[in-house]
């Protein structure tokens, strides 16, 4: 009975640090695309394109924020370079 008492508790606790790891490792990711939603915008101002709200950003994975991001930067260094 002890220990199973003793595993309940140990399976307990290894699902609550679980389910925490996973909590933080999604507040990362919101974070990242909250800034690249940031940096989009502010990039297409800098290289006078049309300026793009947060609903264009909706649905957009990680991945392609952060790609849009990079195609930004690199015309804004060719830009700079011309």
């Amino acid at each position: 009975m002890y220990d199973a008492r003793e595993k309940a508790i140990r399976d307990q606790q290894w699902a609550l640090n679980a389910s925490r790891q996973e909590g933080i490792l999604e507040g990362e990711i919101k974070g990242e695309i909250k800034g690249e939603i940031k940096m989009i915008p502010m990039l297409q101002e800098i290289l006078n394109l049309a300026v793009g709200t947060d609903s264009d950003f909706d649905g957009k994975t990680l991945r392609e924020l952060q790609s849009q991001t990079a195609d930004l930067q690199d015309r804004l260094r060719i830009r700079q370079i011309s």
